[in-house]
C-alpha cells in the first residue's frame, strides 16, 4: 500500500475547496465592513436631514465625503463605485396651535380621532447604492459585480415650528 499517494490525491481534491472557503470568508468580511460603512453613512444623512438646514445637494456631498474623502482615517470606499445616493426630504407640515383653539379641538372627538389615526407623513430617506466587484473565483457564476443597497428613513420635522430648518422656516412661522 502506498499511503503517500493516497494523501497526495486527497490533498489535490481538498485544497481547492479550502482555498474557496478561505477566499469566501475574507470576501464576506469585506462585504460586511462595506455594508456597515454604508449604513453609518445613510444614518448620518438622515441625522443631517433632521438636525440641519442643509439641502439635498449639500447632504449628498457630505455623505460622499464621509465615505470617500482622503482625509478620513480608516477604510475608504471607491468614489467611482458609488452608483447612487438618493435623498428624499419630506418635512411634516407645520401646524399652528393656539391655546384658544384648545376647547374647539375636543368639540368633535370623532373627527379628531379620525385625523389622528390617518396621519400620513411620508418619511425622509437616504438610500446609498454601491457596486461591489466579485472575486475572480466567483465570477465563474457569470456575475462580475453586485450592488449593496442600504436605506435609512426618518420622520423629519414633527409638524411643529422649528427655526433650525431653513426648509421649514420659509413657511412664515411667527415668533
Amino acid at each position: 500500500m502506498n499511503n503517500k499517494g493516497q494523501a497526495f490525491t486527497e490533498a489535490v481534491f481538498i485544497l481547492p475547496v479550502i482555498c474557496i472557503l478561505v477566499v469566501s470568508v475574507f470576501w464576506f468580511g469585506k462585504i460586511c465592513l462595506t455594508w456597515q460603512q454604508l449604513v453609518s453613512a445613510s444614518r448620518y444623512g438622515t441625522d443631517m436631514i433632521a438636525n440641519s438646514p442643509l439641502n439635498k445637494q449639500e447632504i449628498k456631498k457630505d455623505i460622499e465625503n464621509y465615505l470617500t474623502h482622503h482625509f478620513i482615517k480608516g477604510r475608504l470606499l471607491d468614489k467611482n463605485k458609488l452608483k447612487e445616493i438618493t435623498i428624499e426630504i419630506n418635512d411634516a407640515p407645520v401646524t399652528k396651535f393656539d391655546i384658544s383653539d384648545f376647547v374647539n379641538i375636543f368639540s368633535d372627538i370623532g373627527n379628531l380621532l379620525k385625523n389622528i389615526s390617518t396621519i400620513s407623513v411620508k418619511p425622509s430617506l437616504v438610500r446609498i447604492k454601491y457596486s461591489y466587484d466579485m472575486p475572480k473565483i466567483f465570477q465563474l457564476t457569470g456575475n462580475k459585480t453586485f450592488d449593496l443597497t442600504v436605506e435609512s428613513k426618518i420622520l423629519s420635522g414633527s409638524g411643529c415650528p422649528n427655526k433650525i430648518h431653513a426648509r421649514i422656516a420659509n413657511s412664515k412661522i411667527s415668533k
